[in-house]
């Protein structure tokens, strides 16, 4: 019983420092997330939505909560504008809790941590060093757009939780190819869908990948995974496509903004001068829109911003998104250079566009270091014979904001990639750590060091 008191007490000695540590980080995020920003957040409220809702999720949630149904006014019809997945989890924290913000920031606190620790969980398959595996996760919690996205009622930190998740079934399944492990990655990729649709398509890019570094004869296997992982998705999906379908009749799998976030995109990178605000310009564009809706005939719900149309019918919704996609691509489709000009655009402002020049200008100071840091571990990891160990993520990053640059992009659709980025920032840091590593790298080196220094 004595020696194993010592053996416990030896090994609470051990893990002592880590336990000090993991809650030394929990209190630091704490502090920044309950005292700091809110203290800063009547400053920073106008350069980053901090410390509030946005996007009427909080409304979509009260409504579920009051038992109104998934709408986002009790006398509006019921909406496919937004996915269910955070709004439901609203709901149930203000059925549970009430609807102060502060439960809303405490879960995101949650579930920010808990993607912090997938995080080391990614790095692991990527790299072993110390640097990378710890140091990625502590990356991530300290960003400030991770800080700013745990402050808010927005569907960031749940969105980038279920990403990470996804990934690591990523790579579960490319290391062992059994046909469970895609099953589980198909139920990851429905639910991550289910907050945010972004991810839909990954799967086709994915599978060109896995085609090129696979040989032939296992094509047959790779297509059967394939069938798998949509067949896993589409079932975690189906209440919601089903529901959309006796709504509208129509096949919607995801949310019906499409239309709103193409026009949205086209009218602010045409008409952004930079004499104004990009809020102010985004408010016009959102006029623009209501007067549209005005003119088609469409009866909707006027508020004093209307920045979103919400209408008394589920299928009046449906075709004016429709109405707006169509009068995008019809304009890009008389001038291909305007819409190369709004891809380059919005390439810009997927990493740095804030609602003011202000906030532009932080994201720009904050961020090109960032990046910058990010591509030199990608080269490194390259070099070092790591490509097929980061090419998954790599390929999420890429495929996110390709589908973000031909739609509409700012800074805050950049936060979900963060927990990717910050691997690629650890591993330049060990990188460059180890090319300014002047100590010896074996008891060789070090005797005929030694040897010299002796001779002077």
């Amino acid at each position: 019983m004595n020696m194993e008191f010592k053996k416990n007490l030896v090994s609470l000695r051990i893990k002592w420092p880590w336990i000090l540590a993991a809650i030394s980080i929990v209190i630091l995020n704490a502090l920044l997330l309950f005292v700091l920003i809110p203290k800063m957040s009547s400053g920073m409220n106008g350069l980053y939505n901090s410390d509030g809702y946005v996007d009427t999720y909080e409304q979509i949630a009260k409504n579920l909560a009051l038992g109104n149904g998934y709408r986002v006014y009790p006398d509006t019809a019921r909406t496919l504008s937004r996915e269910p997945g955070y709004p439901v989890l609203l709901a149930g924290l203000f059925c549970t809790f009430g609807d102060g913000l502060t439960t809303v920031q405490f879960a995101n606190m949650l579930f920010t941590f808990a993607a912090a620790g997938l995080i080391a969980l990614l790095a692991r398959r990527v790299s072993n060093n110390k640097i990378v595996v710890l140091g990625a996760p502590l990356v991530f919690l300290f960003h400030p757009g991770t800080l700013i996205a745990e402050s808010r009622g927005g569907v960031e930190t749940l969105f980038t939780f279920f990403l990470v998740l996804y990934m690591l079934t990523v790579y579960r399944a490319i290391e062992t190819r059994a046909w469970f492990d895609y099953l589980l990655n198909g139920a990851a990729l429905g639910a991550t869908v289910l907050i945010r649709s972004t991810p839909i398509l990954f799967p086709v890019w994915l599978l060109a990948y896995l085609a090129a570094i696979e040989p032939k004869e296992s094509w047959l296997k790779l297509c059967r995974n394939a069938v798998i992982t949509v067949t896993a998705a589409v079932t975690i999906l189906s209440p919601w496509i089903i529901r959309n379908y006796s709504l509208v009749e129509k096949f919607v799998p995801t949310a019906s903004v499409l239309g709103i976030s193409a026009h949205a995109g086209f009218y602010n990178n045409t008409h952004y001068s930079g004499a104004e605000s990009w809020a102010m310009v985004d408010q016009q564009g959102a006029r623009e829109r209501r007067k549209l809706a005005e003119d088609l005939g469409y009866p909707f719900k006027v508020e004093a911003l209307g920045y979103f149309q919400d209408f008394y019918s589920s299928q009046d919704e449906v075709r004016f998104s429709d109405y707006l996609l169509s009068r995008v691509i019809g304009e890009y489709r008389k001038s291909p250079s305007l819409f190369v000009k709004c891809v380059g655009a919005n390439l810009f402002n997927f990493w740095f566009r804030g609602k003011t020049t202000a906030s532009t200008r932080l994201n720009l100071i904050l961020e090109l270091p960032y990046l910058f840091l990010a591509m030199v571990g990608l080269v490194i990891a390259v070099r070092n014979g790591l490509f097929n160990a980061v090419a998954p993520m790599v390929l999420l990053i890429a495929y996110l904001v390709a589908v973000s640059v031909v739609v509409l992009a700012q800074a805050r659709y950049s936060v979900p990639l963060i927990p990717f980025l910050s691997i690629l920032v650890c591993i330049a840091v060990d990188g460059m750590r180890r090319a300014v590593d002047w100590r010896p790298k074996t008891v060789e080196q070090a005797a005929v060091l030694a040897a010299k220094r002796r001779s002077q």
